[in-house]
């Protein structure tokens, strides 16, 4: 898969604008769905705001599909931006790599039959693919980011479920599947190491404090990915699987009610730590208390506590301060990984209502990063920083 590496930030003049992007997507996605079914009624519905791949709700003779295209298998803020040149070179680019059998599309429709072989999890079904556009359809029912606003209480419950339900792809012997459709380069460090392990950071992170208002982040970022790096030098995977990688609340959908079975959306299969799952969840679902301050944010993060606590119950007192190292550092990496995505996001990107607020919040997650990752640095006890962590976010959900 192309993927954008670190960008020295390039000429505004020279970044593709947005709207004749987003157009030529849709052309794109109209003229596929018409090569896929082309005796059926099509409709276009809403853009669906991401900072990674194109995403539009359609309708195919009244049947709800997603239809999801991808350029150059990079990030619309990358491609926005400029990485990957003006408008006539992404487009001349964009025709060769969607003939390639490792494009980013290609590759996640293998991932989705992939995992229609598996006991579990279920995941998003497989409508067609076409040029570099998927299309699948999805479960209704209640995402678990709605489930655990409303529901506090049961949060633990409710991730003890999302995440039994994993256990047969975390089970799965990495050695046994194609690389070319299940690799490590969407895992957190991969992701980390490609944004800020590379002699850029420095520039990157200076253009997105740019701005007069966010001129305070510079020195805190330069801090924390300094950190973070040499945390993840320090914390060895334990044991490698196959993780669903993508693991956000909102990417858990229980159809048929939160206490059944649910159906994981959007997968971003990946070989890496078990744990790199968990982390990830654990860093949106901080992200996301952070953006909406409910009323239950401190039962929300306790009932996180209480399911790591349920997990390291599983395994040896010998190994968990090393799983509770690993578990911190891929929560901070992701955070700050997201954190400063929707910041780099240029004028003419629409972002979920989440990332808008994060954007805006970036300051005070980002001093709760720095301090945690600081404690990592200093080697102090991993359930004495751990435990710092779930108090430091729920300061974060109630400021």
């Amino acid at each position: 898969m192309t993927t954008a590496k670190l960008p020295s930030p390039p000429a505004s003049t020279r970044a593709p604008d947005p709207d004749r992007v987003f157009d030529h997507a849709d052309r794109r996605i109209a003229a596929a769905a018409a090569a896929l079914w082309p005796d059926a009624r099509i409709e276009l519905g809403l853009h669906v705001p991401s900072p990674t791949t194109y995403v539009r709700r359609m309708w195919v003779d009244g049947r709800h599909v997603y239809a999801k295209h991808s350029f150059l298998g990079m990030s619309l803020v990358s491609l926005l931006r400029g990485v990957a040149g003006d408008w006539s070179q992404v487009q001349a680019a964009q025709e060769l790599y969607v003939q390639r059998p490792d494009s980013l599309m290609r590759r996640e429709a293998a991932q989705l039959a992939f995992l229609s072989r598996l006991p579990g999890p279920r995941s998003d079904v497989f409508a067609g693919l076409h040029d570099a556009t998927l299309f699948t359809t999805t479960a209704t029912g209640t995402p678990l980011s709605q489930a655990l606003l409303a529901n506090p209480a049961d949060s633990t419950d409710l991730l003890d479920l999302a995440f039994s339900e994993l256990r047969p792809l975390h089970g799965r012997d990495p050695r046994v599947t194609d690389p070319g459709v299940i690799g490590t380069d969407r895992s957190i460090t991969s992701t980390f190491a490609r944004k800020f392990g590379q002699p850029g950071a420095r520039t990157y992170i200076d253009e997105l404090a740019a701005s007069h208002e966010r001129a305070q982040l510079a020195p805190t970022l330069h801090r924390v990915v300094h950190r973070l790096l040499a945390a993840s030098l320090s914390a060895p995977t334990l044991r490698r699987s196959i993780c669903y990688g993508d693991l956000k609340p909102e990417h858990v959908i229980f159809p048929a009610g939160p206490d059944q079975r649910p159906v994981f959306i959007d997968p971003g299969l990946t070989i890496a730590s078990p744990d790199s799952d968990r982390a990830k969840l654990i860093s949106r679902t901080v992200l996301l208390l952070a953006a909406v301050r409910p009323a239950g944010a401190g039962q929300i993060i306790d009932g996180l506590g209480r399911h790591v606590d349920h997990y390291l119950a599983r395994t040896t007192r010998v190994l968990q301060p090393a799983i509770l190292r690993q578990l911190l550092t891929w929560w901070l990496m992701d955070t700050t990984s997201i954190l400063t995505t929707y910041l780099a996001a240029p004028y003419g990107l629409p972002l979920p209502h989440t990332g808008l607020a994060l954007t805006v919040r970036a300051p005070v997650i980002l001093t709760m990063v720095d301090a945690v990752a600081g404690q990592l640095e200093q080697r102090l006890p991993a359930h004495q920083v751990w435990d710092n962590a779930l108090a430091a976010a729920k300061a974060v959900a109630a400021s």
